[in-house]
């Protein structure tokens, strides 16, 4: 073909077209794959690469996405241009090609200095100067698509074969070297609520009835009343539910876990586990962010067609206009009884082993969208929630009405969670596993509506943001009806879990292990640290911290200080609402000098020497906050 030509004729050839789309669509998504994939990790991420974590399967599906939307742009600009019969229509097919290459790799590459709208300005601008180059030669361009286009499908198989394959590997390769298990080995299950605070649940004493399941598993079981998150947002305090350890030691403060310590998943494994993971938080608890170790299955982003979908560069696109614009749920987000549905459907395809999972549950989490009927079950209408969205930028409630409105649909999010835990309990009675699994159920952090002039979470250690429910229920091995109100702290979870399954902790992670609490050794707890970190991932509204946070409790006090030096101290059995700060009184001022010599020193990641903690006496200082709450 003459280089002077595009299509012959007066209108467009169908062939050619589809080499020059397919052709751009795979050159633009191999190369989308590949970017979000290494920028994801590192300083050029900025608000558009960072809004979602891509897994290695994002090196194809960015490809055969990109390939369906050049195809779909190319043709309707080719119909549309009739509609300027002077203008080329290849010149037109060929100016919107160039640019939605040119926009999909500076949105990548200038993710953090410049956002989309004025990225789309100067793709334009760059897509008319390479207009100019290349119309001339479109001739030859047509050519080399043709030619290219078998070398770019080879790319594109290669890639899917050596992804999936890896995967396919490394799982037979695990568990060809797995160790036999124990005998009469336990299965154990922990759930995490993900946004669920403890004084909503009815069990807890909360007036409306969100919790029917888990306060009937709690009667089962062991209730603590008072745990505390080791943090208050999803990174930090999962990595601590899977190590035993405190932020300032794991360092998933702001960014991925780096696998410095022995986590639960890894430690079973050992044991001889089958190993699975299933989250529908699948922006933070996901593989991506370092919590894939030891977990020989991990069902988390990308499994489903409208999550892959929206992690590509038009759909991350789409989707921040989509949550500007609307109140309605994040696109993507798992509910609850999927993420059951995977599990029972991996629990059925290998037997022979017992398991460790871990579920995340995120339904109570901002946009607070329940399906119906639990949407509105507490609401005065059915269409609440929807208004508090971090990915869309909408962290505060300016309307009265809308406060309440959001509570409702948290409560109504709350009991979709718990009739889905009472569906997967049932499920396992009828498996008959019920009695050889040990269930932990407990939530990384709470959320705030309006206390302190907060909302949401990631933005404060009070109580709102850190207290959580935590549950233990084993038959035959945990009492039953027990209640501890004791203050402990999350980070305890996995020697608890060790401590049940070998009957001893081992060493493998710190404690100590909540079983002392309802053997009768509470003390034994006593001087252990009840910490709670948090530092600020970006800037807040008004209230939030700028600086980092740290807070610890005892039987008694709740210590709070930012950027260690502003302290605020309340009487937190008395003050559950901590309005009244006694940082200033004469005790107050004695019980601030101890508490910040039990602060770690973040210099070092270590703790401090000499640290007793039990900054007052176990006293009776006041009701346990069981009886608190209110659904007004």
């Amino acid at each position: 073909m003459a280089e002077g030509q595009f299509w012959p004729g007066e209108s467009y050839c169908t062939s050619d077209l589809l080499f020059l789309t397919t052709s751009f669509g795979l050159s633009t998504g191999l190369v989308e794959g590949a970017g979000l994939r290494w920028v994801q990790k590192t300083p050029l991420a900025g608000g558009t690469v960072g809004m979602f974590l891509v897994s290695p399967r994002m090196l194809y599906v960015s490809a055969l996405t990109d390939v369906v939307l050049f195809m779909a742009a190319g043709f309707l600009a080719a119909w549309l241009s009739r509609l300027a019969p002077k203008i080329p229509q290849g010149k037109v097919v060929l100016f919107i090609l160039v640019f939605m290459l040119v926009f999909d790799c500076l949105c990548i590459a200038l993710d953090r200095v410049m956002d989309p709208p004025y990225t789309a300005i100067l793709s334009a601008g760059v897509a008319s100067v390479l207009l100019r180059v290349l119309w001339p030669k479109r001739g030859r361009l047509l050519w080399l698509a043709r030619k290219s286009l078998p070398a770019l499908a080879a790319a594109l198989v290669a890639v899917v074969c050596a992804v999936n394959w890896s995967s396919i590997e490394s799982g037979r390769v695990a568990a060809a070297g797995m160790p036999v298990a124990p005998p009469d080995a336990p299965n154990v299950l922990v759930i995490v609520m993900d946004t669920v605070r403890a004084d909503h649940l009815s069990g807890l004493g909360y007036s409306r009835t969100t919790t029917p399941n888990l306060d009937r598993i709690a009667s089962q079981g062991v209730l603590f009343e008072n745990a505390i998150s080791a943090s208050s947002w999803t990174l930090p305090a999962h990595a601590s539910l899977l190590t035993g350890r405190f932020p300032f030691e794991h360092g998933a403060e702001v960014v991925d876990y780096d696998g410095r310590y022995l986590t639960l998943p890894e430690a079973f494994e050992a044991r001889g586990y089958r190993t699975a993971a299933f989250s529908a938080n699948t922006y933070f608890f996901s593989p991506e962010n370092g919590f894939g170790r030891g977990f020989q299955h991990f069902d988390g982003a990308s499994e489903s067609l409208a999550d892959s979908l929206i992690r590509t560069m038009y759909g991350r696109l789409i989707t921040m206009l989509y949550e500007q614009t609307s109140h309605f749920d994040v696109p993507g987000r798992k509910p609850a009884e999927q993420i059951n549905a995977h599990f029972l459907e991996w629990l059925g395809q290998e037997g022979g082993r017992p398991f460790f999972v871990m579920l995340n549950y995120f339904d109570a989490h901002a946009p607070y969208l329940a399906p119906a009927p639990f949407r509105g079950k507490f609401a005065r209408r059915p269409d609440v929630g929807g208004i508090l969205n971090p990915w869309g930028d909408r962290d505060t409630l300016e309307k009265a009405g809308d406060v309440q409105d959001e509570r409702d649909a948290y409560d109504g999010g709350i009991a979709y969670i718990d009739s889905q835990i009472g569906a997967l309990m049932e499920a396992l009675r009828a498996r008959g596993l019920a009695e050889d699994t040990l269930v932990a159920i407990v939530s990384d952090h709470g959320e705030f509506f309006g206390e302190h002039r907060l909302y949401t979470h990631c933005n404060a250690l009070y109580l709102e943001g850190i207290r959580v429910p935590l549950l233990v229920e084993w038959p035959g091995h945990v009492p039953a009806g027990v209640r501890i109100s004791d203050p402990v702290s999350t980070a305890w979870l996995p020697a608890t879990v060790m401590a049940l399954v070998s009957g001893r902790d081992g060493g493998l992670f710190p404690g100590p292990s909540l079983t002392e609490f309802w053997n009768g050794n509470s003390a034994g707890g006593g001087g252990a640290l009840i910490l709670s970190e948090l530092v600020p991932r970006r800037a807040g509204p008004e209230g939030s911290p700028h600086e980092p946070m740290e807070s610890v409790l005892d039987a008694r006090w709740h210590f709070i200080v930012t950027g260690g030096v502003r302290a605020r101290l309340y009487e937190w059995r008395i003050d559950p609402k901590e309005q009244n700060d006694l940082a200033q009184t004469p005790e107050g001022r004695r019980v601030v000098a101890e508490a910040m010599q039990c602060l770690p020193d973040r210099s070092t990641r270590t703790r401090r020497a000499g640290c007793s903690l039990r900054i007052s006496q176990p006293d009776a200082v006041g009701q346990s906050l069981a009886s608190g709450g209110s659904g007004d």
